[in-house]
């Protein structure tokens, strides 16, 4: 069932009694528009938002444009873009290529892939999945709405920005989001939730948002994306904020899930929760739902895997995890890529970002 966004104004959705908002400052209007930022008309939709996130020029949205115009805006776009070019594009184009001779042949095109604990990482799964035509994407982070910038001081959606790039910074340097820095930059901002994230993804990666929607899956809040990549292709995210603990994943939502008919589950840096009983019905869901699963050692431990059901293939190095998850140690795992051909990666995934150590390995249901 569709639910629709609210479009608060801000002296609403920030209380006396809540978190302060970051200071709005005068905004600093330049004397000539930018040659790549030109002045444009009419109201911003949901995609002029994205591109406006995402530090490029809005197609619609004379307010929107308007602030494009200012010095402040001009230091957003040149920090994003440099972060973009400087690393995040790489990486991206990389994934993409392996993905090309060793995921899309195996996984096929079209259907949906689940991303659970991805939160609104778009950007990875798309570029893993580039083939498939819906995602799936879970996590604990609030929805959040497409925010009424159009409606607000300039100088209150200029302060909004900062918080924005931080909250981002980690999930383009590193390749996934720390849900509590998230929250922590996104509170006190106009730009809470996730739907502005994944509106400046689909922004980044060159596509064009179609439209968006609120939707509720068993109950569980949630968002529906629908948009179109660099290429053309029409893709559907989903994004649900949803328990998936034993506690949670169950009843309606376990059955919304599995009404999407997932092909294939993505696990990136999932802070091992896989590896907890308390999240074995999830376990256990995603492996007999899944005819492939594609992650990091971070996901559905080794063990899990009945023996003679799947074939498995070991891409990079596996050693142990980072010391924060050290007692998540899978000597089975280790096992299995010393005694097994593995073939190299050359990028990072999930919290081995140095390509030197990353690990992914891909399961095939037999």
């Amino acid at each position: 069932m569709k639910l629709t966004f609210l479009l608060l104004p801000v002296a609403v959705a920030l209380t006396a009694c809540g978190p302060s908002k970051p200071i709005a400052a005068q905004p600093n209007y330049l004397e000539q528009p930018p040659a790549n930022f030109p002045v444009v008309s009419g109201e911003a939709g949901p995609d002029d938002i994205g591109l406006f996130l995402a530090g490029k020029p809005v197609r619609r949205g004379a307010v929107l444009s308007r602030i494009q115009q200012t010095v402040e805006y001009q230091n957003h776009q040149r920090e994003i873009n440099d972060i973009w070019r400087g690393q995040v594009r790489r990486r991206i184009n990389l994934m993409e290529t392996w993905s090309t001779w060793q995921v899309n042949p195996v996984v096929g095109s079209g259907g949906t892939i689940y991303y659970p604990f991805g939160g609104p990482d778009l950007l990875h799964v798309s570029a893993m999945f580039s083939q498939a035509r819906n995602y799936a994407l879970m996590g604990l982070e609030p929805v959040g709405q497409v925010p009424p910038l159009e409606s607000l001081p300039p100088g209150e959606v200029l302060a909004a920005l900062d918080a924005f790039r931080q909250s981002v910074k980690t999930q383009m340097l590193a390749g996934y989001f720390i849900t509590k820095e998230m929250r922590s930059d996104l509170e006190h901002s106009v730009l809470r939730g996730v739907t502005p994230i994944l509106l400046s993804t689909v922004a980044m990666m060159g596509g064009e948002v179609e439209s968006v929607g609120g939707i509720s899956a068993g109950g569980n809040p949630g968002v529906e994306l629908q948009y179109y990549d660099a290429g053309g292709m029409r893709h559907t995210a989903y994004y649900v904020a949803g328990d998936l603990s034993n506690g949670g994943f169950k009843g309606g939502y376990q059955q919304w899930v599995a009404g999407l008919g997932g092909k294939a589950t993505y696990f990136k840096a999932a802070s091992y929760l896989m590896h907890d009983n308390r999240f074995s019905q999830a376990r256990a869901f995603f492996l007999n739902q899944s005819r492939t699963i594609l992650q990091d050692d971070s996901g559905i431990p080794f063990r899990e895997f009945a023996q003679g059901s799947w074939t498995f293939r070991f891409y990079g190095d596996y050693q142990s995890p980072i010391p924060l998850f050290a007692e998540h140690k899978q000597e089975d795992l280790r096992q299995a890529y010393a005694n097994n051909p593995r073939s190299p990666l050359g990028f990072g995934s999930g919290y081995h970002a140095n390509y030197s150590n990353a690990n992914l390995l891909l399961a095939i249901k037999r």
